[in-house]
């Protein structure tokens, strides 16, 4: 596909990729995985975070923002299923383009075929917008092409670049219900306001009453770099917030040992009790929109 100037071919962290520029600042989206490398509003730092240990393709990338597609973690699915699903594996392309001169412009990729994916996910088509403007939005897309009811969990995995994990706050918690991982799964309700406490695994989500009050917007406070960097989902009630603490970091081949402190994972979701019943010819879309404050 011919690209417009302001979408140019290149190597980012040993990934081919493209870059987004606009007088908003940049975006590189690597094509292995449609991969969310990078995003620098203008005159500022870099908002995520990328392992300098994420090894080669065809292995999955290690920071930025993955793509958790049609599963999240093996939520549904035997013990063997592929972690997270193909999606973040799997080659992508460029399937259309819209740019509004230096102001704004969008991309959209689909998966290319191959034989893991018709297996994996034969009954599904799914695409991904990226808008790049004063804000950065992702759009996943999913229609079930089948006969059957697809049990859809997925997420935006996005690893938020911080100056220190444990001194950062997540605003947009408070009286969420949600499963703690690292506790077996165990079910507790976010009291206090959020801090760091060793490691976290845990996915929020609405609670059954919730209605309008369930806003799906968050805000990750981090004074070290006197940043604020608002998420605000669509077709989501449920966000995983995700740090694996100096234990887990040590027990991860491709984040060094210290690099836990780098990042913070707060995930647009899909998951836990939050299952999108995908009926034959129903479509779902996952998103969220990022900006600085």
């Amino acid at each position: 596909m011919h690209l417009p100037p302001e979408i140019t071919r290149c190597q980012h962290a040993g990934h081919k990729a493209l870059l987004l520029a606009t007088r908003h600042g940049t975006a590189v989206i690597a094509l292995h995985g449609a991969h969310l490398l990078s995003w620098v509003p203008a005159g500022q730092r870099d908002v995520f975070w990328l392992s300098p240990d994420s090894p080669p393709e065809p292995a999955a990338i290690r920071g930025g923002v993955p793509v958790c597609w049609p599963w999240f973690a093996k939520q549904g699915m035997l013990e063997d299923a592929l972690q997270h699903g193909p999606a973040r594996v799997n080659r992508w392309q460029v399937s259309a383009v819209h740019a509004s001169g230096m102001d704004e412009i969008s991309l959209s990729l689909t998966p290319c075929a191959n034989d893991r994916f018709a297996v994996l996910a034969s009954d599904l088509q799914v695409s991904l917008k990226i808008t790049l403007g004063r804000t950065l939005s992702q759009t996943l897309r999913t229609r079930n092409l089948g006969t059957q009811t697809f049990h859809l969990t997925q997420a935006l995995h996005s690893y938020f670049a911080v100056s220190h994990a444990a001194q950062v706050g997540i605003e947009g918690l408070a009286g969420l219900p949600y499963r703690d991982k690292l506790r077996g799964m165990a079910a507790d309700i976010q009291q206090a306001p959020f801090a760091l406490d060793q490691a976290c695994d845990r996915i929020y989500h609405a609670a059954p009453d919730a209605g309008s009050a369930f806003t799906g917007r968050y805000t990750l406070a981090d004074p070290g770099w006197q940043r604020r960097i608002v998420i605000a989902t669509q077709g989501s009630r449920s966000v995983v917030v995700w740090n694996p603490g100096s234990e887990g970091a040590r027990r991860m081949a491709d984040v060094p040992d210290d690099g836990w402190q780098d990042y913070f994972c707060i995930e647009a979701a899909n998951a836990g009790p939050d299952v999108i019943a995908l009926v034959p010819g129903a479509e779902h879309a996952l998103g969220q929109t990022l900006s600085i404050e």
